[in-house]
């Protein structure tokens, strides 16, 4: 076991972002105990701690040429083994160097893109047409072909797989009149009774919250991907679109949507001034933050377990709305297990992506509930094609009954 350095100096507030970035990782393992690939696999190459030695060999100078002829990994397989990690962001937060091990990595990957960056632009940019199609296919597929990609598809197409669990009860709701609605592309391309869910919730439906407006996807995914300069393009575009609606009320139904979204006022390049900027991040909410759970009445006595993403901010509005609403029939998910989505592992290597969400549900195994719910769009994909058949997975919005 490798022994912390008790010389190196922890992050403190004052730290820069490029600071810590740059800062030597010191094996100290304290990220083992929270990367759910490690705990997964049990694969020590998998773990934060292991892909930083990899950059120790010379990856930190940008370059994927071993360094002696003695390196255990040559170009292609450091290439490989930098691209595997889920991109929780785990590690980060128990890092004493604050080191941020998956920003590291975006930044690898854009310095060396590879086919599967290219892919994942091409799914990200023409997800309006591939991903309903692609879904089509997927489900007209016999239901004996399991494979893990052909089920994944298969969730593009889903139909909504729960009943209501709540009911929005018949009053007044008061709501900012400069508000829109930013869906996220999950909803707007293969999910769009979330969106009119979360109108009738609100009761606005036929209001300016009804229109979709011209917004790109929120940049995260891209970003994860090593693709910056789509993910400027992205931030660029919305930031845009916002101001020509007079700087509304952002409403988000996705938690990585918002978590991207406010990301948004760490770049400099989206914003005319910091009194633009600072207005953006004001105006980025999510819908669960805005409702009033006085509004809505709690039918059914089925439990339901609440999946936390990992992208998910303090406090989880969403948590809270459900817990206020379902009250003793929501169960916290045990363990905050990540559901191994991962973005491009998907496409680098499915088969680590679904061992960690086989642990998920191994870990799921003294729940009694046939609902997970949740209000991450990609944690909703990952879950719904790894699920047990019992077991339905939805977005909480997906909880709302007529």
């Amino acid at each position: 076991m490798f022994r912390a350095n008790s010389a190196a100096r922890c992050p403190t507030d004052t730290d820069t972002g490029t600071e810590a970035l740059t800062r030597p990782c010191i094996l100290c393992g304290k990220c083992l105990d929270t990367c759910p690939l490690f705990i997964a696999t049990d694969r020590e190459e998998l773990s934060p701690r292991g892909k930083s030695m990899v950059m120790r060999q010379g990856l930190e100078q940008k370059s994927l040429q071993p360094v002696s002829q003695q390196s255990l990994l040559d170009a292609s397989a450091a290439r490989k083994l930098l691209g595997l990690c889920l991109g929780c962001g785990r590690c980060a937060k128990v890092c004493p160097q604050g080191r941020n091990l998956p920003e590291l990595l975006r930044k690898v990957r854009a310095d060396h893109p590879g086919w599967q960056s290219w892919l994942w632009r091409t799914w990200i940019r023409r997800a309006r047409q591939l991903w309903p199609f692609l879904g089509r296919c997927a489900g007209l597929l016999p239901k004996n072909i399991a494979h893990g990609s052909i089920e994944a598809l298969r969730t593009l197409s889903r139909p909504p797989q729960v009943t209501g669990a709540f009911r929005r009860i018949a009053r007044t709701v008061e709501f900012p009149r400069n508000a829109v609605l930013f869906p996220g592309c999950t909803a707007r391309f293969v999910r769009p009774w979330w969106i009119n869910n979360a109108q009738k919730m609100l009761g606005l439906t036929g209001s300016q919250l009804d229109r979709c407006l011209d917004w790109h996807c929120c940049g995260f995914t891209v970003a994860q991907a090593g693709l910056p300069q789509l993910s400027t393009e992205m931030q660029s575009h919305n930031v845009a679109v916002w101001r020509e609606q007079g700087r509304p009320i952002l409403v988000t139904l996705c938690v990585t949507c918002t978590a991207a979204l406010r990301g948004y006022a760490d770049s400099s390049s989206p914003f005319q001034s910091e009194e633009e900027r600072s207005a953006w991040k004001s105006a980025v909410q999510p819908l669960s933050a805005l409702l009033d759970c006085e509004n809505y009445r709690s039918v059914g006595q089925e439990a339901i377990v609440y999946h936390r993403p990992c992208h998910v901010s303090d406090p989880d509005s969403d948590a809270e709305f459900l817990r206020n609403v379902l009250a003793y029939r929501l169960v916290d998910q045990p363990g905050r297990n990540c559901c191994g989505m991962g973005g491009m592992m998907q496409l680098s290597a499915p088969q680590l992506s679904r061992s960690v969400a086989s642990h998920y549900w191994e870990a799921m195994t003294d729940q009694e509930s046939g609902i997970v719910a949740t209000g991450c769009s990609g944690c909703i994909l990952q879950l719904a094609a790894t699920a047990p058949q019992s077991t339905a997975v939805a977005h909480w919005l997906e909880l709302l009954t007529e």
